[in-house]
């Protein structure tokens, strides 16, 4: 008898939440696919499908919060589940804080769309331009905050299409993402038109024509139109451009704090030191935090290096003055040493250099803060100038980044500011392993590099360590020959850097964020008056 009461429950259980569970499913999985390391980029056009056909059958609130948090805390546990290396709460608690944010998004579309499909063409405009806003607001508020973690925006997808991302200069990779969103609406509009609306009408020669998807095709031509307008210029490779020989440094350190290993880690840097040496770069870069000891406390083995090599050098170091330890980029030359101006990281990493407010009062939590301790915090960015002028070779200006500073626009912007001819982000991903988290922090250099129309030099300790031009093409990666990026080598890379790029600003990118987060307001204000209510089931 228990049998047969099981059986009856799984199939009402199944008739109840398939349709639920399907479409949210279906929605994440397309979205992984697209992120990477995976190369399906062209998922994100239609990864929303799934879930606005199914909302065009008005759903209630209760299925599409249960839905799609479930389906949001998987994608994001397969998304960045690589942050289990360093702590499994932390990533419990991060892919469950994530699927949140998503959720709003998910609740607006579901009471909204249903208004659409029965609306006229300027409702359903109104609906798309506001859903998309939407999105990319949800996306700016991951990023604010102490916890803030913008950590692979629906923009990230396209990383490698250059094509799509060259409105990136004027309204940053916001407008990546309302395309792309707006791009799925337009489709799910006229699938309901070919399937439903159509055969309400008496035919005509016009019964087939639908104007919000011609509208999502004039904004993808818009979109697409500075990659072919703008194919050549001042800051293309040409003669105003000139030529920058970095050395990189990936030796691929492991379990680094450990005392043990301090000798063997000193001979991987100083072996693949000298062997780019041999290449006479202008210039030899190490990752994040790569010297066993603080540099200032330990700076002859590297003083010694330099001036055997004769060559500057960059690198990510710790540095401990008056009792407080600083994550930075440091400049060695062969004249001066280890110079006393670094670069210290502004936005560290929570639960990993330091403990935030309020959760630095809870008893024994800044035990998961790691060897060094608590990281003292950046407050300005300092550049570097390699080079000296008046000598046969050109000095450029560095703007330096450390670890996922990268990935919040803002901070870069202020980098830029500086007058930097090319970024220079040093970071250590080797915590993660080879689970994509180097793909994906690599992904918000593409965009950084476009949206400020500068090159990207990367030195990574573990996994994509290159250089991404000022249009996002990924010029020359360091891979092993099976292909992979996750390997203990060195390379030197020929940087091309434009001369006229570093006497522009960078673009004004939070205009279209303004209009995106107005649009988000007046949606709400407008769903309000159209009646939503959660009465829908």
């Amino acid at each position: 008898m228990s049998y047969y009461s099981w059986r009856l429950s799984s199939v009402a259980f199944l008739r109840e939440w398939w349709a639920a569970l399907t479409s949210a499913f279906c929605t994440y999985g397309l979205l992984l696919t697209a992120q990477p390391p995976r190369e399906s980029a062209e998922s994100a056009y239609f990864f929303l499908l799934p879930c606005l056909i199914w909302f065009s059958f008005a759903p209630g609130w209760k299925k599409i919060t249960v839905a799609f948090l479930t389906a949001g805390i998987l994608y994001h546990v397969t998304l960045v589940g690589w942050i289990r290396h360093i702590t499994v709460p932390g990533m419990c608690a991060a892919t469950f804080l994530l699927s949140l944010y998503n959720l709003p998004w998910f609740l607006m579309a579901g009471k909204l769309i249903p208004l659409a499909a029965k609306g006229g063409f300027r409702k359903r405009l109104a609906i798309m331009i506001g859903l998309s806003a939407f999105w990319v607001s949800i996306e700016w508020a991951r990023g604010q905050f102490t916890l803030g973690f913008p950590w692979c925006p629906l923009s990230v997808t396209q990383w490698e299409r250059p094509a799509i991302l060259q409105t990136l200069p004027w309204a940053g990779a916001w407008s990546v993402s309302f395309f792309l969103v707006f791009f799925n609406l337009t489709l799910a509009s006229y699938l309901h038109h070919l399937l439903v609306r159509r055969r309400k009408r008496q035919g005509g020669a016009f019964s087939s024509f639908c104007p919000d998807f011609y509208v999502g095709i004039l904004l993808f031509v818009l979109m697409v139109s500075p990659f072919f307008l703008f194919r050549t210029g001042p800051t293309e490779s040409g003669p105003d451009a000139q030529t920058l020989r970095v050395g990189v440094c990936q030796p691929f350190l492991t379990n680094k704090w450990q005392g043990a290993n301090v000798t063997q880690h000193k001979e991987i840097l100083m072996r693949q030191t000298r062997f780019l040496a041999l290449t006479k770069p202008d210039l030899i870069v190490w990752p994040e935090a790569s010297t066993p000891y603080p540099i200032n406390l330990d700076p002859l083995w590297v003083e010694d290096l330099v001036r055997e090599t004769g060559i500057p050098m960059l690198i990510g170091a710790v540095v401990k003055e008056e009792g407080q330890a600083f994550n930075t980029i440091s400049l060695v030359t062969p004249e001066n040493g280890v110079s006393p101006e670094w670069y210290a990281k502004r936005i560290l990493v929570p639960f990993g250099e330091y403990v935030p407010f309020p959760f630095r009062w809870i008893p024994g939590l800044r035990k998961l803060v790691g060897p060094i301790g608590t990281f003292g915090e950046g407050e300005l960015p300092f550049n570097f100038t390699i080079g000296e002028a008046g000598t046969e070779k050109p000095s450029f200006v560095v703007g330096s980044l450390i670890c996922y500073e990268d990935i919040f626009p803002s901070l870069v912007r202020d980098t830029v500011r500086g007058q930097a001819d090319f970024l220079f982000v040093c970071t250590n991903d080797a915590w993660f392993g080879r689970e994509g988290c180097a793909e994906q922090h690599a992904a918000h250099s593409v965009l950084r590099a476009i949206e400020n129309r500068r090159p990207v030099l990367r030195c990574g300790n573990a996994g994509w360590s290159g250089w991404i031009d000022q249009r996002g093409n990924q010029r020359q990666v360091l891979r092993d020959e099976t292909g992979s990026i996750y390997f203990e080598g060195a390379s030197t890379l020929e940087v091309t850097i434009p001369t006229v790029p570093s006497q522009s600003p960078p673009g004004h990118l939070d205009y279209f964020l303004w209009f995106c987060l107005a649009s988000s307001v007046l949606l709400l204000f407008r769903a309000r008056k159209w009646g939503i209510s959660s009465d829908c089931t």
